[in-house]
């Protein structure tokens, strides 16, 4: 049977009313834009919210990447063609916000008034609230305003945090949460969905009491994370660590000049969806140990090696110079050994990198050499004790100050000795913590058993200074004692990252 023009188009409006993506690639290529990678992820995501699949969804990225245009916009606008006769609430941090989403979606759907079948009805055609000719309508409000009178099928907050002011303050954080339960959620149909746009500006915004409350039994959300730089080996894009979100729009030059400006805490929280306040302890501890203990000592590795970070001066209240000695391996996670007559015994779990040890002294510049010699034996130890197949990979060398000194003594000798590449060296404390966190909060760096134990007199003061400086590393904190969290981190950019590591 041959179709003519007219009912082509009309089945070509068919499948955009009935396919989000059709819609949003058929509205977009005006444009000349199209969705991408992670545009795409939340297109599924809003399909199914619209399919009654996912009830409760919450998309967590960082400002420009469109979530907005997608969720706010392009998704009621299309919803309301979907359905008739349902209701949408939709709520900013201000009226005047949500408005402006209530002005594009109604634009919008009145310039495509065929393609999608309705229109708007010329009774209510104000910005923040309208009918259309399907029975359907929508209501916009701000976050705290009042939505009384009003029943939702769809509820949509974007934005409910306008500032960092706001996201601070307790009595803020309270009211928006008193708004969100005695307001907008008791404005909420039976089988009601919810749609929640932000980023994250504290640990105690609306999302967060929204996940802290759903551990409790709370209300079960489907949660799209997205940092703009991947941090997590288990990315919902399968990303690198390091991977900008659209590197088409703001690549990781552009992104890390952002950082440079808002600084960790900020950066942290609006662009990597990890709001931490000042002073709270950057890396947790349990992800580095194995119930409550550190892990044996790697029965075999692919090579070990050292990373040491030097004092720029000498003298009991300066910084010291620290080290760690690391195995690292990229063969499967269970090992099996051969014993006698050739059988399999002693099945060992494996991991990337482990913290074999650490020591940090304080030291005269003329006793750096014969230190720097122990330091390069017990690599050689740890290379027979892991049975390192490729030996020790020698000592890395933070380039500064006496860090110069020890790689011409460590050359001289024709000791393996690497100066740690300037891009790791250049950026402050925070920023390199913040790009090696995806490795320690995967598991994918442990501690063994003889670092973890190992307590040191530094400074007058006993104790396991490894633990000290890394576990309790405090962001957007000023003179901590941090020469052996240097080490830790460089190690794990090394070893695991790729800024001319392994």
């Amino acid at each position: 049977m041959d179709l003519d023009l007219d009912d082509f188009a009309e089945i070509q409006a068919a499948l955009t009313r009935s396919s989000f993506r059709v819609f949003c690639e058929t509205m977009l290529a005006p444009l000349d834009q199209k969705p991408e990678r992670h545009h795409l992820l939340m297109i599924r995501a809003l399909q199914d919210v619209a399919k009654g699949q996912c009830r409760r969804l919450m998309l967590l990225l960082p400002p420009g990447s469109a979530k907005s245009t997608y969720a706010s916009v392009l998704f009621p606008t299309w919803y309301l063609a979907r359905f008739h006769q349902r209701s949408i609430i939709a709520a900013s941090h201000t009226a005047e916000l949500a408005e402006r989403f209530g002005r594009k979606v109604r634009n919008l759907a009145s310039d495509n008034r065929e393609l999608l079948n309705y229109g708007i009805s010329s009774d209510n055609r104000a910005a923040g609230r309208w009918e259309t000719t399907n029975l359907s309508e929508y209501f916009a409000a701000g976050v705290k305003g009042s939505v009384t009178g009003r029943r939702s099928d769809l509820g949509i907050i974007d934005d409910p945090v306008a500032k960092r002011a706001d996201a601070e303050s307790e009595s803020v954080r309270e009211a928006t949460w008193a708004w969100y339960q005695n307001d907008f959620y008791t404005r909420l149909k039976p089988n009601a969905a919810i749609v929640l746009i932000m980023t994250r500006w504290h640990e105690d915004d609306l999302g967060g009491r929204l996940l802290e409350q759903a551990q409790n039994g709370g209300d079960q959300w489907r949660i799209i994370k997205l940092p703009a730089l991947c941090d997590s080996a288990d990315d919902l894009l399968g990303r690198a660590i390091g991977e900008p979100l659209w590197p088409e729009w703001e690549d990781a030059e552009a992104i890390a000049a952002k950082r440079a400006v808002l600084g960790e805490r900020n950066f942290g929280a609006l662009f990597q969806q990890d709001p931490r306040p000042a002073g709270t302890s950057f890396f947790d501890q349990t992800n580095v140990l194995l119930d409550g203990a550190g892990v044996p000592v790697p029965q075999f590795a692919d090579m070990v090696f050292a990373v040491i970070d030097t004092a720029t001066k000498t003298g009991a209240q300066h910084d010291g110079t620290a080290v760690t000695y690391w195995a690292h391996t990229s063969r499967h996670n269970e090992a099996p050994r051969s014993g006698p007559n050739g059988l399999v015994q002693n099945i060992h779990k494996t991991y990337p990198l482990v913290c074999l040890d650490y020591d940090i002294v304080q030291i005269e510049g003329s006793l750096l050499d014969v230190w720097l010699q122990t330091v390069f034996q017990k690599l050689q130890e740890f290379a027979v004790i892991t049975q390192a197949r490729m030996g020790s990979a020698g000592a890395f060398i933070e380039d500064k100050s006496s860090g110069m000194v020890l790689l011409q003594q460590a050359r001289r000798r024709q000791w393996p000795a690497t100066a740690i590449d300037s891009k790791l060296t250049s950026v402050g404390k925070d920023e390199r913590a913040i790009s090696v966190s995806g490795y320690v909060h995967g598991g994918k760096v442990k501690l063994s058993q003889q670092a973890f134990n190992n307590l040191k007199n530094y400074k007058g003061r006993n104790g396991n200074h490894l633990l000290m400086q890394v576990f309790r590393f405090q962001i957007g904190v000023k003179d901590q004692e941090d020469d052996l969290l240097d080490s830790f981190t460089y190690a794990i950019a090394i070893s695991l990252g790729d800024s001319k590591g392994f």
